[in-house]
């Protein structure tokens, strides 16, 4: 069975508008390791659970890591508040956790902010992955095809724009109007789209969790947590694509109004639970309102014509760029490539999904398996669906131990070579040993 591992880049969502970004000093190391612990435990209450664990500082230039401990297989090295080492190329990284060398590590990609508030919240949202199997949360998250699509795409703007409104809300009366609302345009999202409310559910207990997790641990005080909402909604729109981003958006603010009915509100959740209904019962949903004329009528309110001339706008440029990448990857000459033992990093932020069997385009990713490590800085690269092939236009240099095409380059590992079928395309081949 193939070992798939997930790498997802995380921290694009902690905007850093008022924070200065400074390169890591190392005898600032220790100091970090020991906010972040002080930090959970004051906050044990949240998930009655002390989330600190192992932690890496990955430098992205040099692959050199911070340790706040040592590794099960002792190769980092003890300096004076911390552990170093060299992470092996073959281990593709970004904010996210990583099991590696004996344990389950939150890594985060250096340089950090040097804003507290958004250093904090995005080490302690990498260390709620590293424990979300023992909080009951062992899920992975999935894809939402259908907020590619111009409608999927128009009613979670809605939604957003109706959680917008709520936190800007003087009264909580009026807050919870906005709310409710909210959950009109995204139950009519899920009505539309079959099977889009378990998707995006997966997502939403994966990720949205982990994000409400940093925030709630940042320091931020509610008035600076309410801003700080508002001003990553107002700059949601500009996302290119929503299929992965949308649950660190959402799950935030419906979580920020439920901590004023009930501190603890979150220890209800498990994995099991639906988020949707979860929302519905606790901001007291009407069902029956859920009707195409009326929200068209409620859409008014939160500019709902704009949004609509914007989105069928971008559906006719999308259906244009969509074309060109099918021409890309199936009809124009290209490598194929069988996965086999997956490790990979990519941005959730630009994503291009094509058909649901077709699978996904990612514009950057970084790929290592058995055959090598494929980097793309441009162009993109074909994910089938299940992550059973990967594809990219085809090579322009072939060496033994290294291709590169337009856009990406692959560090070929000695047991494999190309080989050319009668399509006129190239497969990555495992060589023959002779016994």
């Amino acid at each position: 069975m193939r070992n798939v591992t997930l790498l997802v880049l995380i921290s694009f969502f902690i905007p850093a508008v008022s924070a200065q970004i400074s390169i890591i000093k190392t005898d600032s190391i220790p100091h970090y390791f020991n906010q972040i612990k002080q930090v959970t435990a004051e906050n044990v209450k949240i998930w009655d659970k002390d989330i600190y664990g192992p932690v890496l500082l990955i430098d992205p230039a040099t692959r050199v890591v911070y340790a706040n401990e040592p590794d099960e297989n002792n190769t980092l090295t003890a300096e004076k508040g911390y552990y170093t080492g060299v992470l092996p190329k073959e281990i593709s990284f970004q904010n996210t956790s990583l099991e590696w060398n004996g344990k389950t590590w939150a890594t985060v990609v250096l340089p950090l902010s040097s804003d507290k508030y958004s250093r904090t919240d995005l080490i302690t949202h990498e260390l709620f992955h590293s424990a979300q199997p023992l909080l009951g949360f062992d899920i992975r998250g999935s894809d939402n095809y259908h907020l590619d699509d111009r409608d999927g795409r128009i009613y979670l703007r809605l939604e957003i724009e109706a959680l917008n409104t709520a936190l800007k809300s003087r009264r909580l009366s009026q807050a919870e109007e906005h709310l409710r609302n909210a959950l009109i345009f995204r139950k009519y999202r899920h009505l539309i789209y079959t099977g889009s409310q378990i998707s995006e559910n997966k997502l939403e207990l994966l990720e949205g969790l982990a994000t409400y997790t940093g925030q709630m641990m940042s320091g931020r005080d509610k008035w600076q947590l309410r801003e700080y909402l508002i001003e990553r909604l107002d700059d949601y729109h500009n996302t290119p694509t929503f299929v992965r981003s949308f649950a660190y958006e959402t799950v935030p603010v419906y979580g920020f109004f439920l901590y004023q009915k009930d501190n603890n509100w979150n220890k209800s959740i498990t994995g099991e639970t639906d988020l949707t209904e979860f929302f519905e019962e606790a901001f007291e949903f009407d069902m029956r309102i859920v009707l195409p004329s009326y929200v068209r009528q409620v859409a008014e309110d939160y500019h709902g014509r704009r949004i609509r001339d914007e989105e069928i706008t971008r559906s006719e440029k999308n259906t244009l760029t969509l074309e060109e990448l099918r021409d890309r990857f199936f009809e124009k000459p290209r490598l194929e490539i069988k996965l086999e033992d997956m490790n990979m990093s990519f941005s959730t932020t630009n994503l291009i999904p094509l058909d649901v069997d077709e699978g996904t385009v990612y514009p950057t990713i970084r790929i290592s398996d058995s055959w090598g490590i494929l980097t793309v800085t441009s162009g993109g690269a074909l994910l089938s669906p299940g992550h059973v092939w990967v594809v990219v236009p085809e090579p322009t240099v072939i060496k033994e131990d290294e291709i590169i095409g337009n856009g990406w380059r692959i560090e070929l590992n000695k047991d494999y070579y190309l080989e050319k079928n009668n399509q006129g395309n190239y497969l990555m081949t495992k060589k023959v040993i002779p016994k």
